[in-house]
Order: structure tokens, then sequence, then C-alpha cells
């Protein structure tokens, strides 16, 4: 058999309807095995990332939780050794002790509620309020939590909405912002707060003029244990719970958020929007102020 019999005996006919099918299908596979691929690589690391975070996140808590605790541990110890101490001595281990443990439950405090608010079983206290009076009250609060003077907290503004509101889970968002902003802040603080009533929402600007984040890092900054790493600030501890707890209990109020960067690239912007009742998601503020049992 020569050679050109034997390249015409076993050549594909590629004309051939049989032939072309096992092609389409061939080709199919191929294709099929690489999104597998690709979506198999895409799990893999983004359950790899979370792992990470996770275990960032437990090591995070752990140095948080033990410093305060060391801290308590040893104020009492001293209390225990020295049998002749002053009044004021006194005065100012309680106090410090006190501040420890206020740090203790509000770190405490916002690892229960992210838990909560990730499985939809938050317990609430929801009521109906004025929108204006207990904005004010929980940020003028929260100036004297943190020392703020009126320079560095400035608010403007105001509503005339009711709103329905977790009072406790309103302040605890707002000092999970102001926190973050005081944290990445090279000087002294410089804070932001516009109140305005806007369509069917309440609508408040929040600005601070801190370090900012880039772009790429934005995008992530309410993602669960995620944490903006600053150079300037190496050694800034946090849980990566906090923007998340501020989404988590705007959403729960049926209110959104969103993030940009200022023009000057100075700080970071959020604006807030909660429903006004009952021009806008009545029903559901409705569910929230009479929960079933």
């Amino acid at each position: 058999m020569t050679l050109k019999e034997i390249d015409q005996r076993y050549a594909i006919n590629i004309n051939s309807g049989e032939n072309i099918a096992i092609l389409v299908v061939g080709l199919t596979l191929i294709v099929i095995s690489i999104i597998g691929m690709w979506v198999l690589f895409r799990y893999l690391n983004f359950h790899f990332h979370q792992t990470r975070l996770y275990d960032n996140f437990i090591a995070s808590i752990t140095h948080e939780l033990k410093t305060p605790l060391a801290s308590i541990r040893i104020y009492l110890e001293t209390l225990n050794s020295y049998r002749d101490i002053s009044e004021k001595e006194l005065r100012e281990f309680i106090d410090k002790m006190s501040v420890e443990t206020t740090r203790l439950h509000k770190m405490i405090n916002s690892i229960l509620e992210a838990g909560r608010l990730e499985n939809r079983r938050t317990p609430h206290n929801c009521q109906l309020v004025d929108a204006n009076d207990t904005l004010l009250r929980i940020w003028e609060d929260l100036r004297n939590q943190y020392h703020l003077t009126e320079h560095q907290l400035r608010i403007t503004g105001n509503s005339e909405s009711r709103a329905v509101f977790d009072i406790n889970k309103i302040r605890l968002m707002f000092e999970n912002l102001m926190d973050n902003s005081i944290k990445y802040t090279v000087n002294e603080p410089n804070i932001e707060i516009r109140l305005s009533d806007y369509d069917k929402y309440i609508s408040i600007r929040y600005r601070d003029h801190g370090q900012g984040v880039s772009p790429s890092q934005l995008r992530k900054i309410f993602k669960k244990f995620h944490r903006v790493y600053d150079p300037n600030h190496p050694d800034v501890k946090g849980t990566g719970l906090g923007l998340y707890l501020v989404k988590g209990i705007i959403n729960f109020h049926g209110g959104r958020i969103k993030a940009s960067i200022p023009k000057n690239k100075i700080g970071l912007q959020f604006h807030i929007k909660i429903p006004r009742y009952p021009h806008c998601k009545k029903r559901y503020l409705e569910k929230l102020l009479n929960p079933k049992p």
C-alpha cells in the first residue's frame, strides 16, 4: 500500500455530518472543561480569601479582648497589693477599669450584632420617632463620648420627618462610623454631617477628612472582616466588622448607603438614605413596629 493510499484511507472527511458533530462535541467539552476549571478556581480562591479574613479576624479579636482584660487585671492586682491607696488613686483606677469594660462591652456587642444581622433574626426595639430630634440627640451624645468640639464635628441641616428607628442600632451605626473616622485621622478629627429630607427618604451625608481609601479598596469596605491597611496607621486595631455593621443596620431599617471618594481625594464620604414614615416602605416599617411573636 502506497503512502498516498494510507493517507486517503485514514483521512477525516470533515465534510461528513458525523465528523462535524464529533468536532462540535469535542470543542463543547473543551469549553465546558475550561469554564469548570475557572469556576473551581474562583470558588477556591474566594474561600481561601474568606478563610484568611476569618483567621485575621480571630487573631485581631483575640488581641482586642486580651488587652482590656490585661489592663483590668493589673488595676485589680494593684488595688489588692496596696492597702493604703488614696481615694483619688482609687477613683482613677475605677475610672480606667470602667473605660476598659466599656470597650469590652462595645466589642462584644458588635460581634453579637453582626451575627444577628447575618441570620436575619436580630431582636429589636423599633419605634416611631421624630427623626430630627433623635438623630441630633445621638450625635450630641457621641460628640461627648469622643470629646469632639463644635469644629471637629459639624452638624447642619434638619429633617421634618418621622422614621422607624431602633435607637440603639442607629447609635451603634454612627458610633462605628465615627470610630473609623477618628482612628484613621492623622491630625484632629474633622467630621461633617448634613441632614435633610429628600423625596421619600431622610438623607444623611457623612464625611470625614481622614486618610480615605483607594478606589480598589472602596468596593470592599462593607465586606465582613475586611480591614483597610493604612501604612500611616499600621498599628490601628480593629475587627473588620465596623462598616459591615453600618451597612447591615441601614439595610435592616429599609435604607441604603453609598460610599464615595471626595473630589479632592481627602477622606471618605457616605450618603445614607432612610425611609420616611409613612411615605416609603410602609408595609415593611409596620412589620418592624409590630413584630410577630
